[in-house]
């Protein structure tokens, strides 16, 4: 592996590919990712498969966190990934992990080609990014309604286990954002069997061996349908938004076992990924079979498992929605302050080109500027922020994100994965418009425009969410998040209003129920100009009927649930 001479992904190894006729192979890896570490104890360090790679090839490294935009090109299906490319970054072939002495026959095999049939190799690379553009040229905008959620829900309720909870049966990943939207469903519809899904799943989950049972913290996936014999990398985005899940369940349902199960996610995160200086979390800790099985005295006399020290900025985010979360049902109360600690150190940091957030921050520095991911998600952190505080300094950081977001703009009214800057710098293409960051966008748009009473804000989401309304059904029950931003904008707006000025110790208290009781298709506001006299009170309204004033924030979840049952027919169709 240290013999191998790698470059950083540049114009300067495409380049040299050019010039030297030899292709490119590109290696993705990530910190935790178990196989990318035996390829490099194996394969990579091979002497046989260093030589080759050295002498016939330009070799390429990037990590996929610090590059997802490279990834998403990219990936051949899983970590490792194992790609080969002409110099005009086009795909020649692909593999994932591969051992030592199957990677020196394919590294023969791809020199040879490439020297003796350069240019047909090159013509027909270019003949399927030709193809690829038409076809998602040819992909047009529709209309999204509720029946978008109902196929997605059909899709997650066929998917589902009966035996083991979960979705599938084979590999078993705790999809948050599919139990996030049969929570969602639950609370609108009252269809009592999405709420037991999502108690069956996490009760099979508890049973399992996904959760860290020791230090605390769920690892990425289970190999086995019942939950067992899982890979053991733990990730922090994955954390967080089970925590918010968790949290939502126990809301739902009082069942303690969920709450303790969060606690010990935020437990985890706090003693293993917090970094103390920035208040920032890093992005994961890796996968060491031999250490996560061993018990807890066996663990003490062991070497924890490296953790990836970048702290990324989408990740984060969502650590900032579980925290407030976690104050608002738990009424933990330094929870907040953890949760604002994360956004305004995220806020003071430097921008890139057209004033985008970086992806991580590292070394003292932030670094790679012009991700959707990153954007999006501190965007609708800034706005769960005010939504937690009433400050409207969250809502003009809000707002300006909101502004730069354009530079992602595509000709649908969706969102490219990077902006065009990155795309220049990085030497790709754009055409990637993915479901999950724009979700965020979306749900960010809207709230912000419930927040600003700018229904500019509305229009932009609604085009975000109507520019993959035909392409969403390709992503199976992966599209839950996309299902909850339709919800949210098809359906009759809820709002909760809290009359209260600052100075006003009652604001808090309703501040914190309110985070609390909300899921994520409900938006929190503050109105500061009360009459002389006026006692701190909440509203509850759905559109443009309110159910009347709530002076008792115990009394605050009786007409949230009255809100919901209203809320049911759906406003866009």
């Amino acid at each position: 592996m240290r013999d191998i001479q790698w470059r950083a992904w540049s114009d300067a190894a495409f380049d040299e590919s050019k010039a030297t006729g030899k292709p490119v192979l590109l290696s993705i890896s990530a910190a935790w990712c178990h196989w990318c570490h035996v390829m490099d104890e194996t394969t990579y360090s091979d002497p046989v498969v260093t030589s080759l790679i050295n002498e016939h090839f330009i070799p390429v490294r990037v990590d996929t966190d610090r590059n997802p935009d490279i990834n998403a090109r990219y990936n051949m299906g899983g970590w490792p990934s194992t790609v080969f490319l002409t110099h005009e970054r086009e795909i020649i072939a692909g593999a994932t992990y591969v051992p030592p002495d199957e990677m020196v026959k394919i590294l023969q095999r791809v020199s040879t080609a490439y020297t003796s049939r350069t240019e047909s190799i090159l013509a027909q690379a270019r003949e399927f990014r030709t193809e690829r553009e038409q076809r998602e040229s040819a992909l047009q905008p529709g209309k999204v309604g509720i029946k978008d959620v109902e196929n997605i829900l059909a899709s997650i309720r066929s998917s589902y286990d009966k035996d083991y909870g979960g979705f599938g049966t084979d590999y078993k990943f705790p999809f948050p954002d599919v139990l996030a939207l049969l929570l969602i469903s639950f609370e609108r519809t009252r269809k009592e069997r999405d709420l037991e899904m999502v108690v069956h799943t996490l009760e099979r989950m508890l049973q399992g061996e996904i959760f860290d049972k020791v230090e605390g913290g769920m690892f990425r996936y289970a190999t086995k349908p019942d939950w067992t014999e899982p890979h053991y990398e733990k990730i922090l985005g994955d954390n967080a938004d089970m925590a918010f899940v968790l949290l939502e369940t126990y809301r739902l349902t009082g069942r303690e076992e969920f709450l303790q199960t969060a606690l010990g996610i935020f437990q985890y995160a706090e003693k293993t990924l917090r970094d103390e200086k920035t208040g920032l979390f890093f992005g994961s800790q890796d996968a060491v079979e031999s250490y996560y099985k061993a018990d807890e005295a066996g663990r003490k006399r062991m070497q924890p498992p490296d953790v990836d020290t970048a702290a990324y900025t989408s990740s984060n985010a969502a650590m900032v929605k579980a925290y407030l979360k976690l104050w608002g049902t738990a009424k933990e109360p330094h929870a907040r302050d953890r949760a604002l600690d994360i956004v305004s150190f995220l806020n003071n940091l430097d921008r890139g080109p057209d004033d985008t957030v970086c992806r991580y921050y590292e070394d003292n520095k932030p670094h790679g500027f012009g991700i959707l991911a990153d954007h999006a998600s501190l965007m609708l952190a800034n706005v769960e922020c005010y939504e937690a505080t009433g400050r409207d300094e969250y809502i003009d950081v809000a707002k300006d994100l909101a502004l730069s977001l354009e530079c992602f703009a595509a000709e649908s009214g969706g969102l490219y994965d990077i902006s065009a800057a990155r795309a220049h710098e990085r030497g790709l293409s754009r055409s990637n418009l993915p479901l999950d960051d724009n979700a965020i966008a979306a749900i960010a748009l809207t709230k912000l425009g419930r927040l600003t009473d700018d229904r500019s804000y509305a229009d932009r989401a609604e085009a975000i969410l109507d520019s993959l309304a035909t392409q969403y059904q390709d992503y199976g029950i992966a599209a839950a998040l996309y299902g909850i931003a339709v919800t949210l904008v098809v359906s009759e707006p809820i709002v909760i209003t809290v009359r209260a000025s600052s100075d006003k110790p009652a604001r808090e208290k309703f501040l914190q129920a309110s985070m609390g009781l909300c899921n994520s298709t409900c938006t929190v506001r503050v109105e500061e100009d009360l009459a002389k006299g006026e006692d701190v009170a909440a509203i509850v309204c759905v559109g443009s009927s309110c159910l009347g004033r709530v002076t008792d924030p115990d009394k605050l979840a009786e007409q949230l649930a009255a809100a919901y049952a209203v809320s049911r027919v759906p406003s866009r169709d």
